[in-house]
């Protein structure tokens, strides 16, 4: 189990993008340009001959966008990608060296080089094929009632393969010094419940996919063409109706709803075809009272298919969901099939990544702070982090003086905002405390057993979390990942090292250009605590309402001006943005880019700013705001976000924020009327 599942991940850490993986691709400039360049902008990225006030993206990245088409194995393509295509080389550097060293037996680096090797070694990956797998299969053919169904369910869980339902240990939104269960939704195949339930002719097509794709996985494990074609059909229609009781991605972004306590006892009352005090029984948890029993509908229709379908149908449920989950550490012919499905009809992308770098993936993605104890050693030096603490001080006192001169805003709510504020910690580059791996088991024979003995290893981790104080110190992200987070039950930002680089940050280059992306970013997960979602959490990080009515009255006035102006954004064909998904992350845009452009501007006031390449200061911010989201996409990978994430696709990052914000008007010379100009009347104004 990984910290949390997905629909929990998305309440528990607001992170600032969206997982794109990285490819190569043509590059304006190299990281030692960055360093020796004063610039920070590079003038080719532009398109000058465009107007700033009609399309300040096009302007901003016109001649990027032209020039760097997506790389085959990439569904898109952005500066993000760039920033993660170093991290490969860095990575594979130091698992390579892993595996040649041979180190002593029960070092992190010995643990490294062995799942390396494992991942690398196709001869006998190919020997092996679905081998990894048969005891697995034998187990689910002798399934012979509902507990025989349960106690696999179960100890699949126990070991980090979540199957049926997501299970996670988290601080208790309603008192945020303990831990307790979560029990959410989960049991999909599709990437969202609206997958299953849309009846336009592209969703029945892809659905048809789906199941032509369940059925070759499942011939791949030896079915006939006729058997594993019956059970798709299954794997799909026990699936739809998980889904049908399934909240949207919408609902899920209430925290109430994933916050229901309930008594073991109860829930075993609710589900008498599942026993919840086996299950904790098994996870090692028979004291527990208590849990939160997140999403009652969706468990109730579990109930009702547990009971009605035959043992055949959920046989053919979990040989799909085990091999699923398998098939990217198994033999080339389940990782095609995988990537054909996944990879190319989801997303558009064209060539499967090279397997080192999957192989540096999954590694990272099970010993992720064993690898970023020796990435932080290469990629971030010391002055990095203090250049850091003093722009996060700076957009702190920023955000301060705004919220205190807000004229929507009364005084009691006021003090309550400024104490949530005083009180935000937040991380820098790497954590103080580096996760122990002793108990992590990692041998040379299998990489499916390493990947499974990853998975078990959090699960353990996290459940022996129960009854124990909360760990401050724990990041929910390695070092190496480019990319950031606001905890509203931790109220922290965290910005692990591989996002404090250029061109995102620089110490050798001006302000303007730091502040406009590095500082943006920081803006942005500050005020993620001030969003639809942070701001239902206290200074503690407990879910309660400290606004006054009125006041919250105001704040979802000026927030619906948001959702509206982003669902007039039309993203690919008749597909628009939808503004209540995305409203947390365009609120901790268009506020974030707000508090840095007032940070900068108390910047500027200590030094003598001046012109460079002919823009000021202040154009020089947002331009560095906009190339920072310079992204292409492949039309299936727009699609897949525009559906499932709650991230606005990168041009609309841009565009967005910047025609709500006067100064950016003033700074370009745009006036009312102009594209990238909301009337006075239409401005989103909040914090």
């Amino acid at each position: 189990m990984p910290d949390t599942p997905t629909a929990l991940a998305a309440l528990a850490t607001c992170s600032l993008l969206l997982a794109t993986p990285a490819a190569p691709a043509e590059r304006e400039m190299a990281p030692e340009e960055y360093k020796t360049n004063e610039r920070g902008l590079d003038r080719r990225n532009m398109d000058l001959a465009a107007d700033p006030c009609d399309d300040f993206y096009q302007y901003a990245n016109g001649n990027w966008l032209a020039r760097n088409a997506i790389p085959d194995e990439q569904s898109s393509w952005g500066m993000s990608s760039e920033l993660r295509e170093r991290n490969y080389e860095v990575l594979r550097k130091i698992l390579e060296e892993s595996a040649a060293a041979d180190a002593e037996p029960g070092t992190n680096k010995r643990k490294a080089g062995d799942f390396w090797r494992t991942a690398m070694d196709t001869e006998k990956l190919e020997s092996d094929g679905a081998k990894p797998l048969a005891a697995n299969m034998e187990r689910i053919a002798a399934i012979a009632d509902l507990e025989d169904l349960q106690a696999f369910i179960d100890e699949f869980h126990l070991r980090g393969t979540t199957l049926l339902f997501d299970p996670a240990v988290f601080q208790d939104l309603k008192n945020s010094d303990q831990y307790i269960f979560y029990a959410t939704q989960g049991g999909l195949g599709l990437p969202d419940r609206d997958y299953y339930t849309r009846e336009d002719e592209e969703s029945v097509e892809l659905r048809n996919k789906y199941v032509a794709h369940v059925s070759s996985m499942l011939q791949l494990l030896g079915d006939s063409t006729e058997s594993a074609a019956a059970a798709a059909e299954n794997v799909l229609a026990l699936e739809t109706r998980l889904a049908q009781a399934s909240l949207t991605n919408v609902e899920l972004r209430d925290p109430a709803n994933f916050y229901n306590i309930q008594t073991v006892a109860a829930a075993d009352e609710a589900t008498p075809h599942y026993s919840w005090s086996r299950y904790f029984e098994r996870l090692g948890l028979a004291d527990l009272e208590t849990f939160s029993y997140a999403q009652p509908k969706f468990f109730a229709e579990m109930n009702r298919l547990l009971e009605e379908l035959p043992l055949a149908a959920w046989g053919s449920y979990l040989r799909w969901h085990v091999v699923n989950d398998a098939a990217p550490y198994l033999s080339d012919a389940f990782v095609e099939q995988d990537f054909a499905f996944y990879g190319q009809t989801l997303q558009g992308t064209q060539e499967l990544k090279p397997r080192w770098k999957r192989a540096v993936d999954r590694v990272s993605g099970s010993m992720g702070e064993a690898l970023g104890q020796v990435y932080v050693e290469t990629a971030f030096p010391p002055a990095t982090k203090a250049r850091a603490d003093e722009m996060i001080e700076n957009l702190r006192t920023a955000v301060g003086m705004r919220i205190q001169a807000l004229p929507w805003m009364g005084d009691e709510t006021k003090t309550k905002a400024l104490e949530k504020l005083a009180t935000f910690t937040a991380k820098i580059g790497y954590p103080d405390e580096w996760r122990d791996y002793t108990r992590l088991d990692i041998g040379r024979d299998s990489y499916l057993a390493n990947v499974r003995s990853g998975n078990a290893f959090e699960m353990r981790r996290n459940l022996d979390k129960m009854g124990k104080p909360i760990d401050r110190n724990e990041w929910h992200m390695p070092p190496q990942a480019v990319n950031a987070y606001y905890s509203p039950v931790s109220n922290e930002i965290v910005f692990p090292a591989a996002i404090m680089q250029p061109p995102y940050f620089e110490g050798a280059i001006d302000d303007a250009v730091n502040y406009g992306a590095m500082g943006a970013v920081i803006g942005h997960e500050f005020m993620h605590g001030f969003d639809d979602k942070g701001s239902k959490f206290d200074h503690q990080g407990n879910m309660r309402n400290w606004w006054t009515d009125e006041d919250r009255a105001r704040f979802e006035e000026r927030t619906q001006k948001l959702v509206e102006q982003y669902n007039e954004f039309v993203a690919v064909g008749d597909l628009h943005v939808n503004g209540e998904l995305t409203l947390g992350e365009n609120i901790g845009d268009l506020a974030g880019l707000t508090m840095a452009y007032h940070a900068l501007r108390m910047a500027l006031e200590k030094s003598h700013p001046r012109e460079i390449d002919g823009f000021t200061p202040e154009q020089r911010f947002f331009l560095s705001w906009a190339q920072a989201w310079r992204r292409n996409y492949r039309d299936e990978a727009l699609k897949l976000q525009i559906n499932t994430d709650p991230h606005s696709p990168a041009n609309f990052r841009t565009l967005g924020p910047l025609a709500n914000m006067p100064e950016f008007a003033t700074a370009f010379g745009c006036e009312e009327g102009d594209s990238m100009v909301r009337g006075a009347d239409q401005r989103a104004v909040i914090w």
